[in-house]
């Protein structure tokens, strides 16, 4: 049977129809994530992926950690995606491997557990592309994020709210985006079906909301998760004279 290349599941809600998801599409990868932005979590709420053997492997290795739960904090899905990224783009890493994973192993609650992200990160580094492989759209800047980060105010770069569906879409929590639901019967015609509060389109105080929250929660961020684990736990001490033996 001949398998389509690519299939769409966008499931949260679009909240600017003046994109497509295929801007996100980036062909040099087989993988696409992104990064909260509260947290700086490799996200599991919405990826993206080509169907390829690589991607199609990704996924099966991913739904595999299952039977890696441990008992404590473990995250569940999201938490075992970031060893997952970690093993697939960096695999020769393997101490600073063995590090997230016992920090992983030894995490309590959800400070503890964000050490871990913290990681990981650290060990991934600057790199958010790996061609042929995964690449991790920054805060902010893939084709969803959080409305909350500027009180459901939004500018012309987005696209989709993470968690906006349509038996919240005008309640209290999402009141701001629109003022009624959007009718599907008007798609086509420019912006008549999108029944959107104009005063929260690309307002002034957009940036500003945005820079303030990634200031707060740096200001924040669980103390545990602030140490450079290149100095707080083994580098090449438990490897040595082997640590290059993978590189």
């Amino acid at each position: 049977m001949v398998q389509p290349d690519q299939e769409h599941f966008p499931f949260p809600g679009v909240i600017n129809p003046n994109h497509c998801v295929e801007e996100w599409i980036d062909d040099r990868v087989h993988v696409l994530l992104y990064e909260r932005f509260f947290n700086m979590e490799i996200s599991a709420a919405s990826y993206m992926v080509h169907n390829s053997k690589f991607a199609i492997d990704f996924l099966i290795g991913w739904a595999n950690r299952e039977f890696t739960l441990h008992d404590n904090w473990t995250g569940s899905d999201n938490g075992v995606l970031h060893l997952h990224v970690l093993d697939t783009v960096i695999p020769d890493a393997v101490q600073a491997r063995e590090n997230c994973d016992t920090v992983w192993r030894n995490a309590t609650d959800y400070e503890s557990y964000i050490a871990y992200v913290s990681c990981v990160k650290q060990a991934i580094g600057a790199t958010r592309l790996w061609p042929g492989k995964i690449r991790i759209y920054r805060r902010a800047h893939a084709w969803i994020r959080d409305g909350f980060l500027t009180n459901s105010e939004w500018c012309d770069a987005d696209f989709i709210f993470h968690g906006m569906k349509a038996d919240n879409i005008t309640g209290d929590s999402w009141g701001t985006v629109f003022s009624k639901m959007p009718d599907a019967s008007l798609c086509g015609d420019g912006m008549k079906g999108w029944h959107l509060r104009p005063e929260n389109v690309n307002s002034p105080s957009f940036r500003y909301s945005l820079a303030n929250f990634e200031l707060e929660e740096g200001k924040t961020y669980p103390i545990i998760a602030k140490q450079v684990f290149a100095l707080t736990m083994p580098d090449i001490g438990k490897c040595f004279p082997n640590c290059e033996q993978y590189t």
